[in-house]
């Protein structure tokens, strides 16, 4: 009896380890959802104020892109509404095919966007880039610059970033 349920839970538990690693695998087929998003924010330091670009591309095709130096354009629940830039935001929606969508989380997925990565010194001091990502119920987010980790997923973010950002002029009052 004692055997039986010994091997019973050593079954159950490489049974469990197994799937962990199949759960965990950085590499997969993007499915069409509209529960799929991705979020991307890009910080150009070359500008003063600080320019801050973020980029929300939803699975059903909506994309939401946020411009200007308000706190605002990357933390829509910032606080501080005394800063001297907060009203410093600029928004627009683009509405893409969702077949369209599908292609571009893939590359995302295939260039290691929910890879484990460790934080490394950013290579590109004049800009950052953040990403957070929920795709196919895998979630991700970093903490730190891309560039600094996987300079070449940063390239992706960034072209993403650029495909769908198109400056505004600013409004002088």
């Amino acid at each position: 009896m004692k055997k039986t349920m010994v091997f019973s839970l050593l079954l159950t538990v490489s049974i469990i380890c197994g799937c962990r690693h199949f759960f965990d695998y950085p590499f997969f087929t993007v499915k069409e959802s509209g529960l799929n998003w991705i979020a991307i924010r890009h910080y150009n330091f070359r500008t003063t104020p600080m320019q801050r670009v973020s980029v929300r591309v939803d699975g059903n095709g909506l994309v939401t892109v946020r411009e200007g130096t308000s706190i605002l354009v990357t933390n829509p629940f910032a606080a501080s509404h005394t800063d001297a830039n907060w009203n410093d935001i600029r928004e627009n929606r683009i509405t893409v095919p969702r077949e369209e969508i599908v292609p571009m989380f893939q590359m995302l997925v295939d260039a290691g966007l929910f890879k484990e990565r460790r934080k490394g010194d950013s290579s590109n001091t004049n800009e950052a880039i953040f990403v957070s990502a929920n795709i196919q119920a895998k979630t991700c987010g970093s903490e730190d610059d891309v560039y600094g980790s996987d300079p070449e997923l940063a390239e992706h973010l960034k072209n993403i970033v650029l495909m769908f950002y198109r400056p505004q002029p600013v409004r002088k009052r």
